[in-house]
């Protein structure tokens, strides 16, 4: 396995859904061998003889730029100099495109073609055994940190796996703030410690998937979207075992 840089120790740049491109500048330098994605390419593509002519995430930019016009505007000195930048972006000495479709969309005749998608109710239901809707996701202190381990310092900054009940729920199931309890679900079983607020909906909790200790992962389902095949983490029945 090779040994990559954190984002916070990464040189370059990154495209939102807005379409703005942004620099990114490392915080602290990489920890031992670890090398950055451009450095792990540029090494993968020397030891199979090609050159690719970039030495750093600077001039790979402006190879964007000459390949895809639309980028030719961009560089990591306009970025530095303006901030953040929107592409298209063909000319240095103008301004991105920061709204796109002002007179005709991409589309032949030029409209756009709306089509609403027929409602699909969830996979999985809650019902009497099953009363929550478990919504997992990410916490601010792992997000897109520490997917596969538990071994970054992140882990210090929020260490605990917990699960977010609203006060009703936590009432209605006899739970207390800050106390463990089991959560099941029609898949599995997870420990977890109670937070109890109104950050959550009543009838609804919420989850982290950071802590694979936890047993979090096996509570969801293996229902998918039918179109994408993504799974459905977002909508699990489970109840309150015991505490």
């Amino acid at each position: 396995m090779l040994s990559v840089a954190s984002w916070l120790e990464k040189d370059g740049t990154f495209v939102n859904f807005d379409r703005r491109f942004q620099r990114v500048r490392p915080a602290v330098p990489p920890l031992g061998e670890a090398r950055s994605d451009f450095e792990v390419v540029r090494a993968l593509t020397t030891l199979m003889g090609v050159d690719l002519r970039c030495t750093t995430p600077a001039d790979a930019l402006g190879e964007c730029g000459r390949v895809a016009p639309v980028f030719a505007g961009l560089s990591h000195d306009r970025l530095d100099r303006e901030g953040a930048t929107p592409w298209p972006c063909p000319d240095p000495d103008r301004p991105g495109e920061a709204t796109l479709y002002r007179e005709r969309f991409a589309t032949p005749d030029g409209q756009a073609h709306l089509a609403a998608a027929p409602y699909l109710p969830p996979g999985e239901q809650p019902d009497d055994d099953y009363r929550l809707v478990l919504v997992t996701g990410r916490r601010w202190a792992h997000y897109n940190s520490g997917s596969m381990t538990r071994r970054g310092g992140n882990l210090a900054l929020d260490p605990v796996d917990f699960l977010s009940l609203h006060p009703d729920d936590a009432a209605r199931y006899d739970v207390r703030d800050g106390r463990q309890f089991t959560v099941e679900s029609r898949h599995g079983q997870a420990r977890l410690i109670a937070r109890v607020s109104e950050q959550t909906v009543p009838g609804q909790a919420f989850c982290s998937f950071h802590f694979p200790a936890s047993g979090v992962n096996r509570l969801t389902s293996d229902h998918a979207d039918t179109v994408t095949s993504r799974l459905e983490y977002k909508v699990t029945a489970v109840r309150v075992a015991s505490t």
